[in-house]
């Protein structure tokens, strides 16, 4: 089987693409660290870990670009030549197949930058992966970036100080100090984005609330104060033999597959503190030697008790496991009968961690409140960003990255 890859540029990262379901188990994060964000310094050495398994009977060629990109993932208009050294599409030969498992799939592996391409530029990249027979289909999306540390940021998170908010929530204050670099108007050359727990459907963009010589100071108690939310539950299919924490049962279907059952949750009315990894996940997988080769696919199958069913709204399974996009495949459907949502999904062995994510109509963005409780004690990881415009280059430069949390 002979495979190239084609990371090409949509305008819409998340919205403008379908993922085909044959498509699972996107992994993109710098290379020994699987619960990090896939950020790496520029001209460092370290390069990103990039792979996906194809569960198609077919045989699919692939081919990928690298696109340079603004603050907000739109393209950045700058030529392939100012930002990348070497070729602009490449062959990607590392891909092996499944082996011991019910599921066949293939395995693919890149890694970036390589001896064939590398980017010249820090900034917010996209790779995008296209199946040669249909170069104008997009199956994957994957963002990335690559920062020079050019800038200080300072950041602490603390419990809120508007009262309204004391119970529910955290504030977040920072600052940047930027001595190093020349900045030559700061309100509208310098960029400030924040994620909480790597979800970008979370970002919210900063303005600064003062401005001091050479620092900008964030923090004015209202655009900085953040839903606590409650811990990602989390359950481990790494094991088909042997039941861990939140697993009811583990039951072999009549086509082969392993459904595990998870104990079904209920909204958390009081903080429950719970062992989470942030909304990431692992590969692993039991008494194997290579768990991406020999992992299985199995079905998990969800359930969270609500006494009635959410009008004017959808529920579905939500993590980094899903690339953080509301997949159809994740949409749960009500049971009045046992008053609750249920739901199955197809996923490769080991540890996830996910939450229950409500859409209401006309709104696009998820609600991570209403099936899950909002705290003021629960972790959180918030990753800031600070770009800035350099007028020569005509795009922005990603200078400054920080990632912190609480410990309430």
């Amino acid at each position: 089987m002979r495979i190239f890859f084609v990371l090409s540029w949509l305008c819409v990262a998340f919205n403008g693409w379908t993922q085909p379901d044959y498509i699972k188990t996107v992994q993109c994060y710098p290379a020994g660290n699987p619960f990090a964000e896939p950020v790496i310094t520029l001209g460092s050495g370290q390069q990103l870990f990039f792979a996906f398994d194809d569960l198609s009977p077919e045989v699919n060629s692939y081919s990928y670009q690298i696109v340079h990109c603004d603050p907000e993932w739109n393209p950045s208009n700058l030529s392939s030549f100012s930002y990348l050294n070497g070729f602009y599409s490449n062959p990607l030969n590392d891909y092996n197949n499944s082996f011991n498992t019910q599921v066949s799939y293939t395995h693919f592996t890149l890694k970036f930058p390589n001896e064939d391409v590398s980017v010249k530029l820090s900034g917010n990249y996209l790779l995008q992966v296209y199946n040669d027979d249909n170069p104008d289909s997009i199956v994957i999306s994957q963002r990335f970036a690559v920062v020079e540390n050019r800038v200080l940021i300072q950041a602490s998170v603390k419990t809120s100080t508007l009262p309204q908010y004391l119970n529910t929530s955290q504030q977040l204050n920072f600052t940047v100090s930027y001595d190093n670099l020349p900045v030559y108007n700061p309100i509208k050359d310098v960029k400030v984005c924040v994620t909480q727990n790597q979800d970008p459907n979370s970002r919210r963009n900063f303005t600064p609330a003062f401005v001091r010589q050479n620092q900008l100071v964030y923090g004015d108690g209202m655009n900085n104060v953040f839903n606590g939310l409650s811990p990602f539950r989390n359950f481990d299919c790494s094991s088909l033999v042997y039941y861990t924490q939140y697993v009811k049962d583990v039951v072999k279907g009549p086509d082969g597959l392993y459904n595990f059952i998870l104990q079904p949750g209920s909204v958390y009315t009081v903080y429950t503190p719970v062992p989470n990894r942030d909304g990431n996940f692992l590969v692993q997988a039991e008494n194997v030697n290579n768990p991406e080769l020999e992992a299985d696919y199995i079905v998990a199958h969800f359930a969270i008790y609500y006494p009635q069913e959410i009008p004017g709204a959808d529920v579905y399974v939500y993590g980094k496991f899903s690339g953080w996009r509301l997949l159809p495949a994740q949409k749960m459907t009500y049971d009045a009968k046992n008053k609750a949502y249920v739901g199955e999904v197809e996923l490769k062995q080991g540890y996830y961690d996910y939450m229950y994510a409500v859409v209401f109509q006309g709104k696009g963005e998820p609600d991570l409140v209403t099936l899950q409780g909002n705290f003021y004690q629960t972790r959180n990881e918030y990753n800031i960003r600070c770009y800035v415009y350099d007028y020569n280059l005509g795009a922005y430069r990603f200078v400054g990255y920080q990632t912190v949390g609480n410990n309430f």
